[in-house]
């Protein structure tokens, strides 16, 4: 990889930077372990618009907080759970962060300030302008992860939580099936509750109850599938209450501007492989799209009105996997 200039000085800078308020203090020295690397993997918390003391005492404060990643330039401090082991592959080159370890600077009382005062569990130590410190209580119950695969390696009951997707900041509500390694569950019909009927926005930013019916969302679904590698995992229920599944090794949905066509493939299973005519097919909504299609048969990845697969259409117990099931789940497990 070859850098410019510029970029092998930035490192530099930042680094008489965070000396110079390093020295303002008069005891705090803090060296980086890593200069233009950032820790991925699952977050405590990020705050913006901190400064490097701060965030080095954001992180030390909180017993789980084993490190962190810092950018001077957009003042980002990002809080990270440790990870179990930590090898070479969990780093990622990029410019303008630095990664600290902690564990390393805890006990000692020039660094950790609120050494002599613990606070209870659920509380966390935070300094006045004075210098004095005082504990408050905080809610920090969730990891910042990616997705349920992610979240699997710390939780492990299959319940609602709130993923950080890389390319957002802001967090996402979905259900987590974290049996088998943790799949985010994209859509799942039960009894008809929920109205499926719905416009072609309604189906870009998702609708329904997490807890029942829904459909996560077709923006979400390509914000999650262009930040990785997944798979997805069909199950049905017929109304014998017999079992059924299909697998692929790729799922992956495209953006708004090519319409959330759909890519799939690697099929197995017991189900049968009914989504082969949807390969390469835009979304339709009964407003958008191949409209007749999704009229008749509801919103899905119509290339013509082929009934092979139809998961999202009217419930009549007849959910569409070339034969009718009366429940579905679809989910998606991140696999690279």
């Amino acid at each position: 990889m070859i850098f410019s200039l510029g970029q092998l000085l930035l490192p530099l800078v930042d680094l008489l930077l965070v000396f110079s308020d390093q020295c303002k203090s008069g005891i705090w020295i803090m060296n980086p372990d890593k200069m233009n690397t950032r820790l991925e993997g699952p977050k405590i918390r990020t705050f913006d618009h901190i400064p490097p003391r701060l965030c080095f005492d954001k992180c030390i404060r909180r017993p789980r907080c084993h490190s962190y990643n810092y950018n001077r330039h957009i003042l980002r401090c990002e809080l990270n759970y440790k990870l179990k082991p930590v090898s070479v592959e969990h780093f990622q080159n990029e410019v303008g962060f630095v990664y600290v370890d902690v564990d390393h600077y805890r006990g000692d009382p020039i660094y950790d300030t609120c050494l002599g005062n613990p606070c209870k569990s659920g509380e966390v130590c935070e300094s006045k302008k004075d210098g004095s410190v005082f504990c408050i209580r905080y809610q920090e119950n969730e990891v910042h992860a990616e997705d349920c695969t992610k979240l699997n390696e710390y939780k492990h009951k299959s319940r609602i939580y709130t993923i950080f997707t890389s390319k957002s900041v802001e967090g996402l509500k979905v259900f987590c099936n974290m049996k088998n390694g943790g799949w985010t569950v994209i859509q799942r019909r039960i009894d008809g509750r929920e109205n499926f009927k719905r416009t072609w926005v309604e189906y870009e930013n998702g609708f329904g109850n997490l807890r029942h019916e829904f459909w996560l969302g077709n923006k979400y679904l390509d914000l999650l599938t262009s930040s990785g590698s997944y798979k997805l995992r069909v199950e049905l229920v017929n109304s014998k209450g017999e079992n059924f599944y299909a697998e692929y090794s790729y799922f992956k949905v495209y953006p708004a501007n090519s319409y959330y066509s759909l890519e799939v493939n690697g099929y197995s299973g017991n189900a049968g492989h009914h989504m082969s005519s949807n390969i390469g097919c835009e979304f339709s909504t009964y407003d958008r799209g191949t409209a007749y299609c999704a009229r008749h048969y509801g919103a899905w990845w119509h290339c013509d009105c082929s009934l092979s697969s139809a998961l999202n259409s009217p419930y009549n117990k007849t959910l569409r996997w070339k034969s009718g099931y009366i429940k579905s789940d679809m989910m998606i497990q991140r696999t690279g």
